[in-house]
Protein backbone atom coordinates (compact mmCIF):
# COMPACT_ATOMS: atom_id res chain seq x y z
CA UNK A 1 0.00 0.00 0.00
CA UNK A 2 0.96 3.55 -0.47
CA UNK A 3 0.70 4.54 3.17
CA UNK A 4 3.78 2.41 3.94
CA UNK A 5 5.86 4.57 1.63
CA UNK A 6 4.91 7.83 3.35
CA UNK A 7 7.01 9.45 6.02
CA UNK A 8 5.46 9.91 9.51
CA UNK A 9 4.54 13.57 8.94
CA UNK A 10 2.66 12.68 5.72
CA UNK A 11 0.91 9.81 7.52
CA UNK A 12 -0.32 12.27 10.17
CA UNK A 13 -1.66 14.61 7.46
CA UNK A 14 -3.46 11.71 5.73
CA UNK A 15 -4.96 10.46 9.03
CA UNK A 16 -6.06 13.99 10.01
CA UNK A 17 -7.58 14.44 6.54
CA UNK A 18 -9.43 11.13 6.84
CA UNK A 19 -10.71 12.11 10.30
CA UNK A 20 -11.91 15.49 8.95
CA UNK A 21 -13.61 13.76 5.99
CA UNK A 22 -15.22 11.24 8.34
CA UNK A 23 -16.42 14.07 10.62
CA UNK A 24 -17.84 16.01 7.64
CA UNK A 25 -19.59 12.88 6.36
CA UNK A 26 -21.09 12.15 9.77
CA UNK A 27 -22.16 15.81 10.13
CA UNK A 28 -23.78 16.24 6.70
CA UNK A 29 -25.14 12.70 6.32
CA UNK A 30 -26.38 12.04 9.85
CA UNK A 31 -26.29 14.88 12.38
CA UNK A 32 -27.46 17.86 10.29
CA UNK A 33 -30.58 16.09 8.92
CA UNK A 34 -31.28 14.76 12.41
CA UNK A 35 -31.16 18.26 13.98
CA UNK A 36 -33.28 19.74 11.16
CA UNK A 37 -35.88 16.98 11.59
CA UNK A 38 -35.93 17.44 15.35
CA UNK A 39 -36.40 21.22 14.98
CA UNK A 40 -39.24 20.70 12.50
CA UNK A 41 -40.89 18.16 14.78
CA UNK A 42 -40.61 20.48 17.78
CA UNK A 43 -42.29 23.29 15.80
CA UNK A 44 -45.03 20.89 14.73
CA UNK A 45 -45.55 19.83 18.34
CA UNK A 46 -45.96 23.47 19.41
CA UNK A 47 -48.37 24.13 16.51
CA UNK A 48 -50.41 21.02 17.31
CA UNK A 49 -50.53 21.96 20.99
CA UNK A 50 -51.87 25.39 20.03
CA UNK A 51 -54.42 23.77 17.71
CA UNK A 52 -55.42 21.40 20.49
CA UNK A 53 -56.01 24.36 22.82
CA UNK A 54 -58.16 26.01 20.15
CA UNK A 55 -60.14 22.80 19.65
CA UNK A 56 -60.67 22.48 23.41
CA UNK A 57 -61.90 26.09 23.56
CA UNK A 58 -64.25 25.40 20.66
CA UNK A 59 -65.47 22.22 22.37
CA UNK A 60 -66.23 24.28 25.47
CA UNK A 61 -68.12 26.83 23.36
CA UNK A 62 -70.07 24.04 21.66
CA UNK A 63 -70.89 22.56 25.04
CA UNK A 64 -72.12 25.95 26.30
CA UNK A 65 -74.18 26.49 23.16
CA UNK A 66 -75.72 23.03 23.52
CA UNK A 67 -76.62 23.82 27.12
CA UNK A 68 -78.17 27.11 26.02
CA UNK A 69 -80.05 25.35 23.25
CA UNK A 70 -81.28 22.71 25.68
CA UNK A 71 -82.34 25.53 28.00
CA UNK A 72 -84.35 27.20 25.27
CA UNK A 73 -87.79 26.03 26.12
CA UNK A 74 -90.19 28.11 24.21
CA UNK A 75 -93.50 27.84 25.96
CA UNK A 76 -96.14 26.99 23.46
CA UNK A 77 -98.67 29.75 23.83
CA UNK A 78 -101.63 27.38 23.58
CA UNK A 79 -102.86 27.64 20.01
CA UNK A 80 -101.61 31.22 19.62
CA UNK A 81 -99.37 31.68 16.64
CA UNK A 82 -96.61 34.27 16.67
CA UNK A 83 -98.79 36.64 14.62
CA UNK A 84 -101.41 37.04 17.34
CA UNK A 85 -98.78 37.20 20.08
CA UNK A 86 -97.09 40.12 18.31
CA UNK A 87 -100.43 41.85 17.83
CA UNK A 88 -101.20 41.48 21.55
CA UNK A 89 -97.78 42.96 22.44
CA UNK A 90 -98.47 45.92 20.14
CA UNK A 91 -101.76 46.55 21.93
CA UNK A 92 -100.19 46.13 25.40
CA UNK A 93 -97.33 48.53 24.65
CA UNK A 94 -99.60 51.13 23.03
CA UNK A 95 -98.15 51.03 19.53
CA UNK A 96 -101.17 49.46 17.80
CA UNK A 97 -102.03 52.75 16.10
CA UNK A 98 -98.51 53.01 14.62
CA UNK A 99 -98.57 49.40 13.36
CA UNK A 100 -98.74 49.79 9.59
CA UNK A 101 -98.45 46.12 8.58
CA UNK A 102 -97.75 42.63 9.88
CA UNK A 103 -96.70 39.90 7.48
CA UNK A 104 -96.16 36.34 8.65
CA UNK A 105 -93.32 34.56 6.85
CA UNK A 106 -93.34 30.85 5.94
CA UNK A 107 -92.65 28.51 8.86
CA UNK A 108 -89.31 26.70 8.59
CA UNK A 109 -87.96 23.69 10.45
CA UNK A 110 -84.34 23.56 11.63
CA UNK A 111 -83.37 20.35 13.34
CA UNK A 112 -85.63 19.85 16.33
CA UNK A 113 -87.11 23.34 16.16
CA UNK A 114 -89.80 25.06 14.13
CA UNK A 115 -89.11 28.71 13.37
CA UNK A 116 -91.89 31.27 12.93
CA UNK A 117 -91.20 34.75 11.54
CA UNK A 118 -93.39 37.87 11.45
CA UNK A 119 -92.32 41.09 9.74
CA UNK A 120 -93.86 44.25 11.20
CA UNK A 121 -93.75 47.88 10.02
CA UNK A 122 -94.34 50.74 12.40
CA UNK A 123 -94.65 54.37 11.30
CA UNK A 124 -94.46 57.62 13.24
CA UNK A 125 -93.31 55.93 16.45
CA UNK A 126 -91.22 57.60 19.14
CA UNK A 127 -87.95 56.22 20.44
CA UNK A 128 -89.49 55.58 23.87
CA UNK A 129 -92.25 53.50 22.24
CA UNK A 130 -89.64 51.47 20.34
CA UNK A 131 -87.76 50.83 23.58
CA UNK A 132 -91.01 49.86 25.33
CA UNK A 133 -91.86 47.41 22.53
CA UNK A 134 -88.36 45.92 22.53
CA UNK A 135 -88.51 45.52 26.31
CA UNK A 136 -91.84 43.71 26.00
CA UNK A 137 -90.43 41.45 23.30
CA UNK A 138 -87.38 40.67 25.40
CA UNK A 139 -89.02 40.05 28.77
CA UNK A 140 -92.73 39.31 28.30
CA UNK A 141 -92.98 37.47 25.02
CA UNK A 142 -92.16 33.90 26.01
CA UNK A 143 -89.27 33.32 23.63
CA UNK A 144 -89.84 35.84 20.83
CA UNK A 145 -86.63 37.42 19.58
CA UNK A 146 -85.80 40.27 17.23
CA UNK A 147 -84.10 38.73 14.21
CA UNK A 148 -83.52 42.01 12.35
CA UNK A 149 -84.49 45.64 12.75
CA UNK A 150 -84.19 48.80 10.67
CA UNK A 151 -84.91 52.23 12.12
CA UNK A 152 -85.16 55.38 10.00
CA UNK A 153 -86.03 58.90 11.16
CA UNK A 154 -89.05 60.51 9.45
CA UNK A 155 -88.30 63.24 6.93
CA UNK A 156 -90.89 65.72 8.18
CA UNK A 157 -90.30 65.10 11.93
CA UNK A 158 -86.85 63.77 12.93
CA UNK A 159 -88.08 62.83 16.43
CA UNK A 160 -90.46 60.25 14.93
CA UNK A 161 -89.20 56.96 13.49
CA UNK A 162 -90.18 54.34 10.94
CA UNK A 163 -89.30 50.84 12.10
CA UNK A 164 -89.13 47.58 10.14
CA UNK A 165 -88.63 44.56 12.35
CA UNK A 166 -88.58 40.78 11.85
CA UNK A 167 -89.57 38.86 14.97
CA UNK A 168 -88.77 35.18 15.42
CA UNK A 169 -89.88 32.42 17.73
CA UNK A 170 -88.55 28.91 18.06
CA UNK A 171 -90.76 26.05 19.05
CA UNK A 172 -89.49 22.58 19.84
CA UNK A 173 -91.09 19.81 17.82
Amino acid sequence: MMIKHLNPREKIVVVVGLVVLLFLFVWFALLSPYFKTMGTLERKIVTHQQNLQKVEAMREQISQLRQQLAGVKVAKQGAKPLFSLVENMAVQTGVREQLLSMRPQPVTTQGQFRQQLVEIRLEKISLSQVVKLLHAIEYRSGGVQVKSMQIKPRFEDRSMLDVNMVLMSLESL
